[in-house]
Parts: C-alpha cells; sequence; structure tokens
C-alpha cells in the first residue's frame, strides 16, 4: 500500500507502509536567559548571583523524583501480577493443534474423500468469489446496478482517508495541539510600550523672589516607558525597562534648570516566590497537563483507526457472506425448480397433487429466501460504503461493491506471553491510564507545594539620569551615579492550613484512583487479549470442523446423483430426499464460509485488541507538527 496523508488543521497525519527505521535524534532545547546590561559592577555581580541561584535550585523538586519512584512500582507490579503465571514456551503455539483426543476426526474424514475432494468441491453452490456472476437484480432506480470490485487493503486505506470519524478525531488531535502551544506561551516575554503627555496650570503662592506676584505652575510634560516582561519557569518574573521624560516649564519667572529637563530611567525588577509556586515542576504543570491531553488524544485518534481497521474488515467480510448467501440462495431455487418439473411432468403416473403441490411450495420458499439474500447484499454493501465514505462510493449511490479478497485460513503461531508483553506496550488502553497516572503525579506534587507559606523576594535595580537633550539624559545614567536598589521578602501563611492540607489529601487520594485504575486498564487489556486470542483458537477449529462436514454434505449429495442416475424410478419420496440434501449441502457451505469470515475477524480483532491493527496492515501512524511549533518534549 503507497504512502498517503491525512490533512488536518494545524498539522497532519502520515499513514504509510511500516519499513522498519528508528526516529530521529531529539530535539535539543535551551533554556532562556535574561542578561541585564548595568555598568555597575558589584550590582550587577549580586543581581547575576540572584538569577544564578534561582536558576539552579528552581528547575525540580526530590518529592517528584520520589513520586516517580512510587508509580514505577505500582506499574510493575500490576504488570507481574498478570504475568507471572505466563509461562515463555517454546516452540511456538499453533491454532492447529488438536483437541482434547479428537485429533484425526476431521482428517480422517477429509483422508477418505481426499479422492474425490475436486469433484466434491465442485458439488452444490458456487464459491461467491469476485470471478462468480451474484445476480442482485435492478436498483432503486429500476436500473441494473453499476458494480466496482474493491480489495480489503483498498477498503481499509480509504477509510483511513475519509472517514467521517476518523476526521472528527484529526480535528480533536490538532484541536490539542494548539491548546498545548497556548500553554507553552504562559513564559513568552512581553514587550510593552507605554506613553503619556500631560500638561497643568495651577495657581501657586508668591514667594520671596517673586513678591509682586503668583509663582503659578504651567508645566507640559512627555512620557514613555518601554521594556521587556519575562515570566520564569521558577515561578516569578523579570522586567528590563526604559523611561524617558520631558519636563518642560513654560510659567513666568520659572528657575528650572535645565529647562526643558530630561529625566531618563533604567529599571531591572525581579519578583520570585521562595516557598509556596516555586520551582519549574509547579510552574510548568499546566503545561504537562496540556502535553497529556495532546498525547491522549493522539491515543483516541490510533485508538478509532483501531476500530475503523476491524469494523472495516468485518463489513469487507459481511459484504462476502451476504454474496455467498445469496448464492447459496439462487443455487437452492435452481436445483429445486429442476425437482419440481420432475413432479410436474410425473402427474400423470405415481406424483400425486399434493406432492407436487409441495414441491412448488419449497420452490417458492426458495425464492423468497433470495429476495430476502438480495436486501442482505445490498444492506451490507451501503455498510461498507458508509465506513469508507469514499467520495466515489458514496452511500447514495447505487454502486454495488464486489469484494476482490477471499478469507485466508492459515492457523497463527504465537507465544502468549509474547503477545500479552506486545499488548502492553501498544494498546492505548494502557497509554491512557499511564497519562491518567500522570496527571495525578503532576496535581500531586502542585498540592503538596500549596501547602507552603508564601514567601516572596522583590529585587528592584534603577539608574537615573537628568540633562537638556535625550541623549545627555542616558549619558548621565551611563555615569552610574544615581541609583536606587531594592530588595524584600514578604510573608503570609493561613493559619491551620486547612484549605491546602484538604487538597494535597485529595491529590494523593487521586494519585491512588489512578494507579487503582491502571491495575483495572492491565487486568482489562489481558481479559480482552485472551478472549480474543481464544476467538482466533476457537474459530480456527470451527473451520477444520466445517469443511468435514461440508466435503460429508458433498459426498451425501454425491451419492445421491449417482442413485439417480442408476434408479429405474425416482418415487416422490427419493425427490424429497433431494430437496433435504441441497438443504443440508448448501447450509454446510454456508457454515464453512462463515468459518473462515469468523476466523479473519477474530484475528482482526486480536489485533485491535493488542494495539497493532494499523502495523498488521502495514499502516503507520505520525503526526507531523506543524511548522513553528516547539518539541512536544518541551
Amino acid at each position: 500500500m503507497g504512502s498517503y496523508q491525512l490533512m488536518a488543521p494545524g498539522g497532519c497525519f502520515h499513514m504509510r507502509p511500516c519499513q522498519g527505521g528508528g526516529r530521529g535524534p531529539p530535539v535539543k532545547r535551551t533554556s532562556d536567559s535574561i542578561q541585564p546590561m548595568i555598568r555597575h559592577s558589584c550590582i550587577a555581580c549580586l543581581a547575576w548571583s540572584l538569577l544564578v541561584i534561582l536558576f539552579s535550585t528552581g528547575c525540580q523538586s526530590p518529592f517528584q523524583a520520589q513520586s516517580s519512584e512510587q508509580l514505577q512500582r505500582a506499574v510493575e507490579a500490576a504488570v507481574d501480577r498478570e504475568l507471572n503465571d505466563i509461562p515463555q514456551v517454546e516452540p511456538l503455539q499453533s491454532t492447529a493443534r488438536p483437541m482434547y483426543g479428537q485429533a484425526n476426526e476431521f482428517d480422517a474424514v477429509e483422508e477418505a474423500l481426499a479422492g474425490r475432494r475436486d469433484e466434491l468441491s465442485s458439488i452444490g453452490p458456487p464459491t461467491a468469489t469476485a470471478s462468480t456472476d451474484v445476480p442482485i437484480g435492478s436498483d432503486l432506480l429500476g436500473e441494473p446496478a453499476p458494480q466496482v470490485t474493491l480489495g480489503l487493503r483498498g477498503a481499509i486505506r480509504t477509510a483511513i482517508e475519509n472517514n467521517l470519524s476518523i476526521q472528527a478525531a484529526r480535528l480533536q488531535q490538532a484541536i490539542t495541539q494548539a491548546q498545548l502551544e497556548q500553554a507553552r506561551a504562559i513564559f513568552d516575554a512581553t514587550f510593552f510600550v507605554n506613553g503619556q503627555f500631560n500638561r497643568s496650570t495651577r495657581p501657586n503662592p508668591s514667594t520671596p523672589l517673586l513678591p509682586a506676584g503668583r509663582a503659578d505652575t504651567n508645566t507640559r510634560t512627555w512620557r514613555y516607558d518601554t521594556g521587556l516582561r519575562k515570566p520564569l519557569v521558577t515561578g516569578g518574573q523579570v522586567e528590563l525597562s526604559t523611561g524617558l521624560s520631558r519636563n518642560n516649564n513654560i510659567a513666568a519667572g520659572t528657575l528650572q534648570s535645565p529647562n526643558p529637563a530630561y529625566n531618563s530611567e533604567l529599571n531591572l525588577a525581579l519578583t520570585q516566590p521562595l516557598l509556596r509556586g516555586f520551582g519549574s515542576d509547579v510552574n510548568r504543570a499546566q503545561i504537562m497537563l496540556a502535553r497529556n491531553q495532546d498525547r491522549r488524544s493522539f491515543l483516541q485518534l490510533k485508538q478509532d483507526l483501531l476500530s475503523l481497521v476491524a469494523q472495516v474488515e468485518a463489513a469487507y467480510w459481511n459484504l462476502v457472506l451476504a454474496r455467498q448467501t445469496m448464492a447459496n440462495r439462487l443455487w437452492l431455487v435452481e436445483v429445486g425448480v429442476e425437482v419440481r418439473d420432475i413432479l410436474e411432468r410425473r402427474r400423470q403416473f405415481d406424483t400425486t397433487l399434493a406432492q407436487y403441490a409441495d414441491a412448488v411450495a419449497v420452490v417458492q420458499n426458495r425464492m423468497a429466501d433470495v429476495i430476502r439474500a438480495q436486501r442482505l447484499v445490498t444492506a451490507a454493501n451501503d455498510q461498507l460504503k458508509q465506513l469508507i465514505n469514499d467520495p466515489e462510493l458514496t452511500v447514495g449511490s447505487e454502486i454495488l461493491i464486489i469484494p476482490a479478497d477471499w478469507m485466508v485460513d492459515a492457523p497463527l503461531f504465537y507465544d502468549l506471553r509474547e503477545i500479552m508483553v506486545t499488548a502492553l506496550e501498544e494498546s492505548p488502553l494502557i497509554a491512557d491510564a499511564i497519562l491518567q497516572m500522570d496527571d495525578a503525579s503532576i496535581g500531586l506534587i502542585v498540592a503538596d507545594n500549596g501547602r507552603l507559606p508564601q514567601l516572596d523576594l522583590t529585587a528592584g535595580l534603577s539608574y537615573f539620569g537628568l540633562g537638556s537633550s535625550y541623549g545627555g539624559a542616558y549619558s548621565d545614567i551611563g555615569d552610574g551615579t544615581y541609583v536606587d536598589y531594592l530588595v524584600g521578602l514578604s510573608f503570609s501563611q493561613a493559619i491551620g492550613n486547612r484549605a491546602a492540607e484538604s487538597a494535597y489529601r485529595a491529590a494523593r487520594l487521586e494519585q491512588s484512583l489512578a494507579v487503582v485504575g491502571y491495575r483495572s486498564s492491565v487486568q482489562q487489556l489481558v481479559f480482552n487479549v485472551k478472549g480474543a486470542l481464544r476467538d482466533v483458537v476457537t474459530n480456527y477449529k470451527l473451520i477444520q470442523a466445517t469443511r468435514s462436514f461440508r466435503l460429508a454434505q458433498a459426498e451425501n449429495y454425491r451419492a445421491l446423483l449417482v442413485d439417480e442416475q442408476t434408479l429405474a424410478s425416482l418415487t416422490p419420496e427419493f425427490l424429497n430426499l433431494k430437496f433435504q440434501r441441497q438443504v443440508g449441502l448448501a447450509e454446510a457451505q454456508r457454515q464453512e464460509v462463515s468459518a473462515l469470515i469468523d476466523y479473519n475477524n477474530s484475528l482482526a480483532n486480536l489485533y485491535s485488541a493488542m494495539g497493532v491493527g494499523l502495523e498488521m496492515n502495514q499502516v503507520e501512524l505520525e503526526v507531523v507538527k506543524p511548522a513553528g511549533t516547539t518539541n512536544a518534549s518541551n
């Protein structure tokens, strides 16, 4: 199957054949840093030391490592509990192994009939392959229905590309990607600019320098501030800004110098919680939760695809079964008409009206079965078209799909322990349970940090300058003469701290609940996989049983046909027996085809339960991040 691409807003999904190969190198990331431009060496060193301490100590919490170790032990214990009693055996088990002392019964039938197997296979209803003409009649428009041949792989590929439920899942996955980028933006730097103009005219009392009048104030002030504000992963915020104001006093007799005066300033400010709200594990919690939600939507997409593949395969084989049922019903009508015509010709000899009427009733009932079978074919056809949602094979069209593939009957060789290990590694059910535990761990870390007192550090450093021009004002800053700096601490703690302690207890209980949920998911997965594997083994045995049943019924019917050629007269009783043998042979063939379909469906369900249904159909799901987004591991 060739490579193809599923587009989604904000990204795309590649579905391509699995051909091996590894992943690319991990994307490395570097921490953002801010370098303040300060000339005053002592204060600059102090500021740098403070930033280094914050960055070096605010990244991880020892509680996070302890919580991860506890979860790891819980995961290992849950897996070991289910796998300890499953040994790894050699050689591999097979669905073709004998059944409890009945190993040779089916083989004995086939061996006895081996000499005429080809002849027996030609007796009875035709196999409804793609080359078999199975007339369905006219469509709803009263015209012969057009037909198109479709293989199973093509149906799966088309469904993955076009199915409406998958399109909705892809859109949901793109939404969570956008929400993840939105959460990451919390640490983006902000550029700000503020501007202000103020004109003030106020009367003031006279001064000794102006005894004859009032010293009125008449000023015009222009001011702007600009800078960068950056939230820190440690929970604080750093801001680097500069401001400039122009103050012009135009009142008569003013003694201001210089006039106009230009005041400049350069500020570096830092706010940082030291206890509650401190650390990257707390402040990146929303990002981690959004990342888990993004992964969860991807797992949901994978689960939807696994379900879709199994549904398409079941619908495909259901169409095959409906066509085979139709072929059986048509064959029964054909051979039934032959018997009816014989009885009609013998009405003048030894056939009563009641016997002839019984033959007519049998044929008419078989014709009614043909009509029912036609409806089953069209229903199965529409169901498959609805799943694949091909724009050229819409549900509204009257095109009939002719399946090009036939079911496989090869045995499955397996190792039960390896199947379970693969399922635990690949199943979206387990991956989602792990994400639930991770969410609970993140919530526990945040709740544990919330129990701490509120202790916040505030630090600031400002340089000032004055001049008769813009350049002069900023040049005065460079001299480092006028400096303000501030360091402060603020503390608060709720008496009793009941709200925080209650939130912490709730978070611990939620983590325990997530661990129980993981154990339940492991147990449910083992139950599902073992049930699916038992279905595979059972249905393969049914293939052997129904095949022997069909061969035996074909031999019975063949022997009856031989007797028909040698008997001098055909009694109504003999012809009634022929009716019964026809029905028995048609039913035996239907059961064999149904067993083949059940075996193939059980294989698809097993692969879906294991989480490898896409790989088994040579489909690889790969999320392609849209351009400009950051790595998912950030």
